[in-house]
C-alpha cells in the first residue's frame, strides 16, 4: 500500500484504502488466517481507526471487499449482455468475460466464490449466495426472452453459472489454458441452455 500520506483523507477515501488493504490481506492469508492488525498496518492506520470505519471488524470488512469485488465483475458481465446483438452472441460474450475476469482477477475468484464457504460466518456466507445470486440475475435477463416459465429460467442459469465458475477453478489451478477454458465453458453452457430451450 505504499507510506501513509500526511494529507488527512476524506472519509470514503480512508474506507476505500482500508477495503484495498483488507483484500489484498485476505488474498495473501485467506478469511480465517488474515488479522485486523495486519490490514491497519498496511492500510498505515491504527487498529482503533479500522473498527471505527468497520465496528464488526473481520466479517464486516470481508463483505465489503466481497462487495467491490462483485461489482466490477457484474459491471463488466453487464456490458457484455446488454450489447445490440443476438442472445448466443450476448451468452458467449458472458462466458467469455467471466472466464477472463477471473483470469485476470485469481484472487477474486478466491475471495468471492471459494473462501466465503469456510469462513463460519454467516453474514459472510449470505454475501457470497448474494454474489451469485447477482449474477444469476444478469443471466435471468438474457434468457428471459426465451419465454420459458421462471423455475426453468432459473435453474438454467444456476446450472450455467455452477458450470462457468468450476471451469474457472480449473483455469484457475492451471488446468486448463484460457481457450480451453472458453471454449468448453461455451460449448457446455451453450448446450445445456438450448436443451433447456433457453437459447
Amino acid at each position: 500500500m505504499g507510506e501513509p500520506s500526511t494529507r488527512r483523507l476524506a472519509p470514503e477515501e480512508r474506507k476505500a484504502l482500508l477495503v484495498a488493504a483488507a483484500e489484498e490481506t485476505f488474498a495473501t492469508r485467506g478469511y480465517t488466517q488474515a488479522g485486523l492488525a495486519e490490514v491497519a498496518t498496511l492500510a498505515g492506520v491504527s487498529k482503533t481507526l479500522l473498527y471505527h470505519y468497520f465496528p464488526d471488524g473481520r466479517p464486516e470488512l470481508y463483505r465489503e471487499v466481497m462487495e467491490r469485488l462483485v461489482g466490477e465483475v457484474v459491471e463488466a458481465v453487464q456490458a457484455a449482455v446488454r450489447a445490440p446483438t443476438t442472445t448466443e452472441r450476448r451468452l458467449s460474450a458472458l462466458v467469455t468475460t467471466v472466464i477472463d475476469y477471473f483470469d485476470e482477477r485469481p484472487d477474486a475468484y478466491r475471495l468471492l466464490i471459494l473462501e466465503p464457504w469456510g469462513s463460519g460466518d454467516p453474514g459472510v456466507v449470505a454475501q457470497a449466495i448474494a454474489a451469485r445470486a447477482r449474477l444469476a440475475g444478469e443471466l435471468n435477463g438474457l434468457l428471459a426472452s426465451a419465454g420459458q416459465p421462471l423455475p426453468v429460467t432459473m435453474a438454467g442459469s444456476a446450472a450455467a453459472l455452477g458450470a462457468l465458475f468450476h471451469v474457472c477453478e480449473l483455469r484457475n489451478a492451471g488446468q486448463l489454458d484460457r481457450d480451453e477454458a472458453v471454449e468448453s465453458a461455451h460449448a457446455f453452457v451453450h448446450a445445456g441452455l438450448v436443451a433447456l430451450a433457453l437459447v
